[in-house]
């Protein structure tokens, strides 16, 4: 029975993956407090909960709206204030923390006095098959409770059904490739709402075109319409490629190249494409990028994150692209099996629209410390063979994340139909060019901690590095002497002693595909 009710104010934000701006709504179902009773005895498991909403499904896209940062005794309520920004969500949840099995009770949804209802859902089964499913946590009764099959990952929540939610943009044009302008014309079957749109693929907040009529698109874009209207929740997005007039020859010194990853592939943006422009190349250089995101995240957020963000709209409206690149990261550590399923599932997304694509893996390189589970070999490569603990020896490390590398690819070509997938060989080129900096090949250059800028990411020295191994891995060929040494903060000198060891490094390397 409850005794009392703990009262906790929780101040919370909109996650910061919505990049974009919501143009003001009046009331509506606007998620502002949550209750939860917990499964007796398990009260602190519950310690950091989650509550989370979705315009999309009740899978995907959702955003943290609240986190319960304390809990209550046992056999009381707790309630969680919501500052959702005004915003509304169709579909609501709690997502509890690992290792608690669910273990809720009753969840509560309200929106200022009234408590929120709709069709329930959470995830299946129950622990031990003893029946304590999702619904328990939403029958209104604090004796029986949720209990899930997984430690972690569990959830419940409700859906508040397509009355709260604007219908989505319908388009009068279907994507694809075009030889000439399209004009497009935008519409939705709620009355009264107000459709913006964007053709860079970026959703469109406030800062989106209003719809006024017919949309003529001139030249290859990504369509992203949003309808909005106050009191309801937004539409879900409608994202529709066009390219048009004919898909562009790729001369034989002509480069389209698209990075998938996160800070790491950021170090080649605003650096590859001089680097290849300096050595007599023509390049494109396209990016789909979200800081500290492994690659299955990716997959599953487009929208999010930074370039060409409709990922697999881009895939078409750039075509032909010469080559696609995919970046494991250790910190995440995802196994050899996840990172090849999702590198293999962006890599053939890719080739739909350039059946000639190289596919490639871009090798993370270690910390500066030399340590992390990679170096080591106590992460995803443990077991490999060749790795060793690499106790802080660079070098070492740098093999064991090579490793890793070399597995995944291994696993995509195993079954891959297309060219094989091929490796910039960046960690083993790092380690060289740390050997060549210290034992004094590099004149005038002694610390090779100056390649970085922090313990992982790197500096300009290190970037103009990278993006130099990167060309050779592309172009089969040295940059030594071809390439300027841009803004690195290089000499000449300094510059064509890096390109050497570059060259060395991928020439030296089979799975980088130079000759």
């Amino acid at each position: 029975m409850m005794t009392r009710c703990a009262i906790l104010a929780a101040v919370v934000a909109v996650s910061a993956a919505v990049c974009w701006s919501v143009p003001a709504m009046a009331a509506g179902p606007v998620l502002t407090k949550v209750r939860v009773y917990a499964k007796e005895g398990k009260n602190e498991v519950l310690k950091n909960a989650r509550i989370t909403g979705s315009i999309t499904s009740a899978t995907n896209d959702f955003v943290e709206l609240g986190r319960m940062r304390e809990v209550a005794a046992d056999g009381e309520w707790i309630e969680l204030e919501v500052d959702a920004k005004g915003a509304i969500y169709r579909f609501l949840k709690i997502e509890t923390p690992p290792n608690s099995y669910g273990s809720v009770a009753e969840v509560e949804f309200f929106a200022g006095g009234k408590q929120l209802s709709g069709e329930k859902f959470g995830t299946n089964g129950s622990r031990d098959n003893k029946g304590n499913t999702f619904d328990k946590a939403l029958d209104g009764d604090v004796a029986t409770y949720f209990e899930g099959v997984s430690h972690g990952d569990e959830y419940v929540g409700i859906d508040l059904g397509a009355a709260v939610q604007v219908g989505k943009v319908a388009v009068s044009k279907a994507g694809g490739a075009y030889g000439e302008a399209v004009t497009v014309e935008l519409a939705t079957d709620t009355p009264g709402a107000v459709i913006r749109y964007r053709l860079d693929g970026y959703a469109p907040g406030e800062d989106g075109q209003v719809y006024q009529g017919p949309v003529k698109v001139e030249k290859s874009s990504v369509l992203h319409a949003i309808a909005y209207k106050d009191g309801l929740a937004r539409a879900v997005g409608t994202v529709v490629p066009y390219r048009i007039g004919p898909a562009e020859a790729r001369a034989a010194k002509s480069f389209a190249t698209f990075h998938i990853g996160n800070s790491l592939t950021d170090t080649v943006d605003g650096w590859l494409a001089p680097v290849m422009e300096s050595a007599g190349y023509s390049h494109k250089f396209y990016r789909f990028t979200i800081p500290g995101a492994p690659t299955d995240w990716l997959w599953n957020h487009p929208g999010g994150g930074f370039g060409e963000v409709q990922f697999k709209e881009s895939f078409l409206v750039r075509a032909p692209l010469t080559d696609v690149f995919t970046q494991p990261f250790e910190g995440h550590n995802r196994s050899i099996e996840n990172e090849a399923e999702f590198s293999a599932n962006f890599f053939g997304a890719a080739q739909e629209h350039s059946p000639e694509i190289q596919p490639w893996l871009y090798s993370q390189w270690p910390e500066r410390s030399a340590k992390g589970s990679w170096c080591d070999g106590t992460g995803a490569n443990k077991g490999l063979e060749g790795v060793t603990p690499a106790g802080g020896d660079y070098t070492v490390a740098a093999e064991n994340h090579l490793r890793y590398f070399e597995a995944v690819a291994d696993k995509i070509n195993s079954t891959r139909k297309g060219k094989l997938v091929r490796i910039v060989p960046t960690a083993r080129a790092m380690a060289k060019a740390k050997v060549a900096i210290e034992s004094g090949k590099v004149p005038g250059l002694s610390d090779f901690g100056a390649f970085y800028s922090d313990d992982l990411h790197l500096s300009p020295q290190g970037r103009w590095f990278v993006a130099n191994v990167v060309a050779a891995s592309l172009t089969g060929a040295s940059t030594e002497g071809k390439v300027a040494v841009l803004n690195s903060g290089l000499t000449e000198a300094q510059g064509k002693a890096l390109q050497a060891v570059a060259w060395e490094v991928v020439k030296g390397y089979p799975r980088s595909g130079a000759k």
